[in-house]
């Protein structure tokens, strides 16, 4: 026995195990287990590949806690041999900045092949990306000083993505006099968010703004003409990374009429752009108009084909532009206005939100407003 464990040894000289981590591909960092003399390494793998050790996890194995915890759950990922070393990938990327622990356990080997090496642990963890910088409030719309007493739809967009909680904790609609203004938004739903989580909506109660109605009749409508009411987004927000927003915010409205007539494209004023420039077309409406829908209700075509181009909202939202990818070319050409566009009040081609049992407006034809390039 004597000099079968001096044979081991001897033929087992050299090995130094050692765990480190390799970021030489950062989009696929991995744990390297090195050191191993030739004859141990043969031995290694060939107890991973008996059934009974249930492959390499329990001789080499990655966790986000010790091994010794219950519930330490190995990471899934993949083993390979090469250059003298094994190589385990990570299905999925590790965490930035999270601590991972790598264990070794020649012991875990039937037979005792790995015996005479001691276990080994090591801690590891990937470099943390860099933190973004706080998200603060980068707009809100309408973006004028005034808006109508009717106001029915307000944007906040912020800098950065935000996290899924709603507005409801988090805005607050105050008079001149600083006090609360109750009972003015509906619930703020997380399905007020855009995709991104950058741009929240704010709904104010229709049942509160719309005449007749019988929270209109009991308490009014929540914006009075001729007063000011201010918006206060607090900074208790959290964002994506569940940090608080970089600063409080607050804009101060002074609150005009009702807005009570439907959008009128007659009375927009389109400059056409010259032919073989690649100038914007510009439209100018009698009001401000819905931000967010001016951003998606509008395109311009000619004939039955879609222009491609690009467009800007401006001047309070009392502005539209669309600067083509290529050059105009001379002729006739359409702006098409999708029929749910609105402004502020909820107003819209041809109804105004205050017009008694509305048809489902949504389903008809897009307007057509004609232009000419020269």
């Amino acid at each position: 026995m004597a000099l079968c464990a001096a044979i081991a040894a001897a033929c087992s000289a050299g090995s130094s195990p050692d765990i480190s981590l390799d970021l030489s591909n950062p989009n696929r960092p991995a744990v390297i287990l090195s050191g191993l003399a030739r004859r141990d390494l043969r031995a290694l793998e060939a107890a991973a590949s008996r059934a009974e050790n249930v492959g390499w996890t329990p001789l080499f194995r990655v966790s986000v806690a010790p091994q010794e915890e219950p519930g330490a759950v190995a990471v899934s990922g993949e083993y390979t041999v090469s250059n003298g070393m094994v190589r385990f990938t990570p299905v999925l990327p590790f965490e930035g900045g999270r601590t991972y622990y790598a264990t070794f356990d020649p012991g875990a080997a039937r037979g005792g092949t790995l015996a005479h090496l001691s276990k080994l642990t090591r801690q590891l963890s990937t470099p943390a990306p860099p933190q973004a910088p706080p998200v603060h409030v980068g707009a809100v719309y309408p973006s004028g000083p005034m808006v109508a007493a009717n106001l029915l739809r307000m944007y906040v967009e912020f800098s950065g993505a935000m996290g899924i909680l709603p507005g409801e904790h988090y805005i607050t609609l105050l008079d001149a006099d600083g006090n609360e203004i109750s009972g003015a938004l509906l619930p703020l739903d997380t399905e007020l968010w855009n995709r991104e989580h950058t741009r929240f909506t704010i709904l104010f109660d229709p049942g509160r703004v719309k005449r007749g109605i019988l929270p209109n009749r009991a308490m009014g409508r929540p914006l009075k003409e001729g007063g000011s009411f201010t918006l206060l987004v607090r900074r208790e927000w959290p964002d994506a990374q569940g940090r608080p927003l970089d600063a409080e915010f607050r804009k101060t409205y002074r609150v005009g009429p009702a807005v009570e007539r439907p959008i009128t494209p007659a009375d927009w004023r389109i400059a056409a752009p010259a032919a073989g420039s690649r100038d914007p077309v510009v439209v100018t409406f009698a009001t401000g108009l819905d931000r967010g829908l001016l951003q998606r209700a509008l395109n311009v075509s000619r004939g039955r084909e879609a222009v491609p181009g690009d467009t800007r909202v401006g001047a309070g939202e009392t502005q539209w532009t669309f600067a083509p990818q290529v050059a105009w070319a001379p002729g006739d050409y359409t702006l098409v206005v999708q029929p749910e566009l609105e402004d502020p009040a909820g107003n819209r081609i041809g109804r105004a939100f205050e017009a008694r049992d509305p048809a489902d407006d949504t389903r008809l034809p897009p307007a057509r407003v004609p232009f000419t390039v020269r």
